[in-house]
């Protein structure tokens, strides 16, 4: 018995240097205020002093030089693309802008095109910052580049936000893993026992409960990208045997159905009663981030303590789960049993001398089913034909916050 997861505006900048003097008064003025074939601008970007108008863009429009000679308030905006304010006022009417004629405030150029603060269209071509007017035509810092480009924010699928990847992807080993606590050596325990002997036809036995017996593992790689945290969704059936653990979470607060099925999926802590009875355990590595969370168990039957912790039977399971890894990491499926030996698939009756009758899962639905060539109950026939323990698992799918 057993007990023993920039075209400035341009308007063309026309290169038009100072033929005479700085005007000094309206007689200097053609009549009309036209500018002169050669265009000469007065210096300080084209505000005449007795307030002519220039027909022609060399004033701003309706901007008559107040007496003295100031131009329109700041320098308005003139037709044909004067400078915008701080671009060509003469200070107090003299012939010369305060600041000077050499790009400052852009009086060099006939028209107001000055290149550093001079007329630059809406919106700028681009310069950062450099021909922004002061108080007028705005340009965006950045030019015309969106702040943060064009790109959204959280940039591409998968980095941000939880993006649905392809479990064959991450972990393709349980893209359907069917395990089985196969029966191994010729000793035959008896009753419902199936032998686990792995070792030879005596079990080990050790001090250390986690050295003692029978220990089986299966080793998948996670893939992906190196510690990029990965939820795998997946799905479990199969007939196990009953076992309690302490120190987690069971998923289910139900009891132990004997007819039904089972979701015994425990998260965290570790066996309990150092129990004779097998444990079917998943370790990842590295850890998560949270220690109690790298380890889970498919066949927490019960609470500690409870009616379904160690029952010489086994019973169906049906459930979904989830847990986490990071990618680069490992998945370590592990069966452990103390001494060598596991409840075979013969029922929920807990009489060792009564007949062993195996049950058959429902797998419908589940994605991908197992190859054409497993047969349900599944058997070992050594000395005797076994029925063990089994399930197929699948993931269903894979998330990355």
């Amino acid at each position: 018995m057993k007990r023993t997861m920039r075209i400035l505006f341009g308007f063309t900048a026309i290169s038009m240097t100072t033929l005479g003097c700085s005007q000094t008064g309206p007689t200097d003025t053609t009549t009309g205020g036209k500018t002169p074939v050669a265009g000469t601008p007065s210096t300080g970007g084209g505000a005449n002093l007795g307030g002519n108008t220039n027909t022609g863009g060399a004033i701003a429009t309706g901007g008559n030089a107040s007496s003295g000679g100031d131009t329109a308030t700041g320098g308005n905006s003139a037709l044909g693309g004067q400078a915008a304010t701080g671009g060509g006022a003469n200070t107090g009417g003299t012939s010369s802008p305060t600041g000077g004629a050499a790009n400052a405030g852009g009086a060099t150029n006939t028209g107001g095109n000055a290149t550093n603060g001079g007329n630059t269209v809406t919106g700028g071509v681009g310069s950062s910052g450099g021909t922004t007017n002061t108080g007028g035509v705005v340009v965006k810092t950045g030019g015309t580049t969106a702040t943060g480009g064009t790109t959204a924010s959280g940039g591409a699928p998968g980095s941000g936000g939880s993006a649905a990847l392809s479990p064959a992807d991450i972990v393709p080993d349980l893209v359907g893993f069917y395990w089985e606590g196969t029966a191994v050596g010729t000793t035959d325990p008896g009753g419902h026992n199936a032998p686990l002997l792995d070792k030879g036809a005596t079990c080990p036995t050790n001090s250390n409960y986690d050295l003692a017996g029978t220990t089986r593992d299966k080793v998948f790689n996670v893939k992906g990208t190196k510690d990029q945290p990965y939820t795998v969704n997946f799905e479990v059936r199969g007939v196990m045997g009953s076992r309690c653990y302490t120190g987690g979470k069971r998923a289910s607060t139900a009891a132990a159905s004997e007819d039904g099925d089972n979701n015994w999926w425990y998260i965290g802590g570790t066996q309990y009663n150092n129990s004779w009875w097998n444990t079917y355990e998943l370790h990842v590595s590295p850890s998560t981030g949270d220690a109690s969370k790298d380890v889970y168990y498919f066949n927490g039957s019960d609470n500690p303590g409870g009616a379904f912790c160690e029952r010489e039977a086994t019973y169906l399971v049906k459930y979904t789960a989830s847990f986490k890894v990071l990618g680069g990491g490992t998945m370590t499926f592990r069966l452990h049993d103390s001494n060598c030996k596991a409840q075979q698939n013969c029922g929920k009756n807990p009489d060792q001398n009564s007949a062993c009758a195996p049950r058959t899962v429902d797998l419908t639905g589940m994605t991908p089913q197992p190859p054409a060539t497993f047969k349900q109950p599944p058997t070992t026939v050594l000395s005797k034909t076994y029925y063990p323990q089994w399930v197929w698992i699948t993931a269903t799918s894979v998330t990355s916050p």
